[in-house]
């Protein structure tokens, strides 16, 4: 049977090493409470971001 040490002491310590990453500027959005370095991707804010972009040889055909 563990004693409250040892199970204490077991336990790894949680930092903020989860990053949330915008995949289009690399731009570190938040941080997450998790045991281990993880990325997670997501969207930023900026309108540059959000907005589709459309490729320079569809930019002329309509």
């Amino acid at each position: 049977m563990k004693t409250d040490q040892t199970a204490a002491a077991g336990n790894r310590a949680v930092g903020n090493y989860g990053l949330v990453i915008c995949p289009s500027c690399n731009e570190i959005i938040d941080t997450l409470p998790t045991n281990g370095v993880k990325r997670m991707y997501s969207l930023c804010e900026s309108l540059n971001c959000r907005e589709p972009q459309v490729s320079k040889t569809n930019a002329g055909e309509e």
